[in-house]
């Protein structure tokens, strides 16, 4: 429930299903094994690419343009739709309750749409408004612990860089087998070795700053647009006036 592409977001929710589905059945003896994996599967998909297609097309920007919290003003001025100010290039750090809160709004509008909508299609009227209530606290938990996990994410980060600093370009001393001393890598954590399992995986100083050069970049050439678009505006309503 990120902001990463759509596509990505619906493959994985089938994909999960389908594996949860799969283990639970393999275990549980269920019949037809592959019957209920691919119907897992079909509704999970069409559920996900409800879901996603509503949250994003519909709920975060219908948001983005009304919403006062301060995650909101802060897509504002990312978006340009805002005038730009001096914190859209220099942002000021973003705080651990907003990082728990990022777009539990938009989850749970979006899921009570979601499985209003499909409950109603289903089993008529009556179940649409179970289905928004079941829908829009399953997504709103849902992201919630995505944030949770996301946060953990950067602290783990943040807690490996530091220790990088720490330590610097020292090498690790290993004994070998003869005896001899040998110059090695880092030994990996266990905490380490399960997140990268997982692609959870630290980045370096220099990634991290080209990313935010990157972002910058894209801030710039934006307002750079919107400026041009207000000022194209501005003379032909003076051409118009004159």
């Amino acid at each position: 429930m990120d902001s990463r592409p759509r596509d990505a977001n619906n493959m994985q929710v089938p994909a999960s299903s389908a594996l949860i589905t799969g283990i639970y059945s393999i275990f549980k003896g269920t019949p037809h094994l592959g019957i209920v994996v691919a119907a897992a599967t079909i509704n999970s998909g069409v559920t996900g690419a409800t879901f996603f297609t509503v949250r994003e097309f519909s709920v975060s920007p219908a948001l983005n343009r009304v919403a006062p919290w301060a995650q909101y003003a802060q897509r504002r001025r990312e978006l340009g739709i805002d005038a730009p100010s001096s914190e859209a290039l220099s942002p000021s750090p973003i705080a651990l309750p907003e990082l728990r809160t990022n777009k539990l709004l938009d989850s749970g509008v979006s899921g009570a749409v979601t499985g209003g909508l499909l409950r109603g299609i289903r089993s008529g009227r009556r179940a649409a408004l179970p289905g928004m209530l079941t829908g829009a606290v399953a997504c709103t938990l849902l992201q919630y612990g995505y944030n949770q996990l996301n946060l953990l994410r950067l602290r783990y980060i943040s807690k490996v860089k530091g220790e990088d600093r720490t330590t610097g370009d020292v090498p690790v001393l290993r004994t070998g087998s003869d005896g001899t001393t040998q110059a090695g890598e880092r030994p990996v954590s266990f905490l380490e070795a399960v997140l990268k399992t997982i692609g959870m995986k630290p980045i370096s100083d220099e990634e991290y700053l080209a990313k935010l050069k990157k972002t910058r970049e894209v801030y710039l050439t934006r307002i750079a647009e919107l400026e041009g678009q207000a000022e194209e505006e501005r003379i032909l309503q003076d051409d118009t006036k004159s």
